[in-house]
C-alpha cells in the first residue's frame, strides 16, 4: 500500500509540474522510429565529432528518440514517424565543429551544447531553426560572427553564447520579440551600444553584456525592455554618465556596470530602483558623495562601489538596508567619521571600507553584526581604542586594522582573543610607541 500521507506535498507537486510539461510538449521517449530526415541530420551530427563515441547510446537503429540527449514529439500532420524537438547535451565533453545538419531539425525547440570543446564557426543553416527557443552554446570554442544565424530566430526566448570566441559588431541584429534571457558575455564583441542593440532585446528580462569590447555610452537605453531585470555591462570600454532612463526600470534587480569607464555621480533617482538586490559599479570613475537614498533600496543585498573617486561621508541611509550581505566601498576619497547605525545590519557578512579618509572613532553598533565574516579598515584615520564590544562578533575570520591610529594595544588583544574564528588578524602601523604584551 502506498502512503501518500507520508511523500512531501512539495516533491507532488515538482511530479505533477514535470508530468504537464510533458505532456504539453507532446514529447516522446517510446520506441518509435525518427523522421529520416531528423535520423540522418543526428547521424551527420555525430559524424563531425572528433570524439563521438562519447555519445554511447547513439547507436544504429532508427529509434533516436531513445538517444542520449534527444527528446521527440509528434508534428501536428498526424505523421508516425516522431520530430526531434530537444537535443540537449551539456557537459558531455564533446569535440569537433557544430554541423550545419542540425539546421534541417526544423521543429527543433530546444538546443543546449554548453560547456563542452566546440570549436570553429557557427554553420549559417542554424537561422533556418524557426521553432528554436532555447539556444545554450556558452561555454565552448566557437568564434566568428553571430549577427546572421541570431538574427533568423525569431520564436528564441533564452540564448546564450557566453564563453567563447565569438566577435564582430552587432549592428546587423534584428528584433526578437519573445527574447527574456539575452547572454552574449565573455566573448569579444564590438561596437557601441546604440538603440538597435537595446530594441533587439524588446522584452528581455536578463541582459548580459559583460566582457566584451563594446564601447560609447548608454543613452539610447531608454529602448531597452520596461521588464528588465537583470543588466550585466561589466569588462567593456563603456564611459559617460549614467543615463536618467536607467532610473525608470522599476524592476531592475540586479546591476553590475564593473570596469568600465563612466563616471559623474550617482543620482538620487537611485531611489526608484526599489527592487534592486545587487548594485555593483567598482572599477570606474564614479565622484561626488553617495545618495542618502538607501532607505528606498530595503531589497538591497549587495553594494560594490570600491575603486572610484567617491566622496562625502557615508550615507546614513545604508543602515536601513536590513538585508545588506556584502558593503565594499575600499579605495575611494569617502570622509568623516562612521556615524552608521549597523544595528540592523544583522545579514552583513563583509565589510570593507579600507583605503579612504574616515576618522574618528569605531561605532559600538558595528558589534551587533553577528554574521560578519570579513571586516577591513586599513588605511583610514580612526582613532582611539578598538570597542570592547568587537568581543561579540564570533563569526569574524579576518580584520585589518592597519595604517590608523588605535591606541591600547593590550586591550585590543584582549578583546580580540573572543573572536574564537579570527584566522587573519592585521593591526601594523598602529599603537604607536606601545610594546607588546607578554602573555
Amino acid at each position: 500500500m502506498v502512503m501518500l500521507g507520508l511523500i512531501p506535498m512539495t516533491y507532488l507537486k515538482w511530479v505533477f509540474f514535470a508530468c504537464f510539461v510533458c505532456s504539453s510538449l507532446g514529447l516522446q521517449t517510446l520506441s518509435q522510429s525518427c523522421d529520416p530526415t531528423d535520423l540522418l541530420a543526428l547521424k551527420e551530427f555525430a559524424g563531425n565529432l572528433t570524439n563521438g563515441s562519447i555519445i554511447t547510446s547513439w547507436s544504429n537503429n532508427s529509434f533516436c528518440c531513445q538517444w542520449d540527449g534527444v527528446f521527440c514529439g509528434k508534428e501536428g500532420n498526424g505523421s508516425v514517424a516522431s520530430r526531434v524537438a530537444m537535443l540537449i547535451l551539456p557537459k558531455k565533453g564533446l569535440k569537433g565543429i557544430i554541423s550545419r545538419s542540425l539546421g534541417r531539425l526544423d521543429q527543433l525547440q530546444r538546443l543546449d551544447l554548453s560547456c563542452n570543446h566546440f570549436e570553429g564557426v557557427l554553420p549559417v543553416e542554424l537561422a533556418n531553426l524557426k521553432q528554436l527557443e532555447v539556444l545554450d552554446l556558452s561555454h565552448n570554442m566557437l568564434m566568428g560572427r553571430v549577427s546572421q544565424v541570431l538574427s533568423g530566430l525569431k520564436m528564441i526566448r533564452s540564448l546564450n553564447v557566453s564563453s567563447n570566441l565569438f566577435g564582430g559588431d552587432l549592428l546587423e541584429l534584428g528584433g526578437f520579440p519573445n527574447l527574456a534571457v539575452f547572454n552574449l558575455s565573455n566573448n569579444s564583441f564590438t561596437g557601441t551600444l546604440n538603440s538597435q542593440i537595446w530594441s533587439a532585446s524588446n522584452g528581455t528580462e536578463i541582459l548580459d553584456l559583460s566582457m566584451n569590447r563594446f564601447r560609447g555610452n548608454l543613452g539610447s537605453l531608454e529602448n531597452c525592455s520596461s521588464s528588465l531585470k537583470e543588466l550585466h555591462l561589466d569588462v567593456n570600454l563603456l564611459s559617460g554618465y549614467l543615463p536618467d532612463s536607467l532610473y525608470s526600470f522599476s524592476s531592475l534587480q540586479q546591476l553590475s556596470l564593473s570596469e568600465n569607464y563612466f563616471s559623474g555621480q550617482l543620482s538620487e533617482e537611485l531611489s526608484k530602483l526599489t527592487s534592486l538586490t545587487n548594485l555593483i559599479i567598482f572599477g570606474n570613475h564614479f565622484s561626488g558623495e553617495l545618495p542618502n537614498v538607501f532607505g528606498n533600496l530595503t531589497n538591497l543585498e549587495s553594494f560594490i562601489a570600491h575603486s572610484n573617486s567617491f566622496s562625502g561621508s557615508l550615507p546614513l541611509s545604508l543602515g536601513l538596508c536590513s538585508k545588506l550581505h556584502v558593503l565594499d566601498l575600499q579605495n575611494n576619497s569617502l570622509t568623516g567619521s562612521i556615524d552608521l547605525n549597523f544595528t540592523r545590519l544583522t545579514s552583513l557578512c563583509t565589510l570593507d571600507l579600507a583605503s579612504n579618509h574616515f576618522s574618528g572613532p569605531l561605532p559600538n553598533s558595528l558589534a551587533d553584526c553577528h554574521q560578519l565574516k570579513i571586516l577591513s579598515l586599513a588605511k583610514n584615520g580612526f582613532a582611539g581604542q578598538v570597542p570592547e564590544t568587537f568581543a561579540k562578533l564570533k563569526s569574524l575570520l579576518f580584520l585589518s586594522l592597519s595604517n590608523n591610529s588605535f591606541v591600547d594595544l593590550s586591550k585590543t588583544l584582549s578583546v580580540l582573543q573572543q573572536c574564537k574564528n579570527l584566522t587573519t588578524l592585521i593591526l601594523s602601523k598602529n599603537f604607536i610607541g606601545e610594546e607588546i604584551p607578554k602573555m
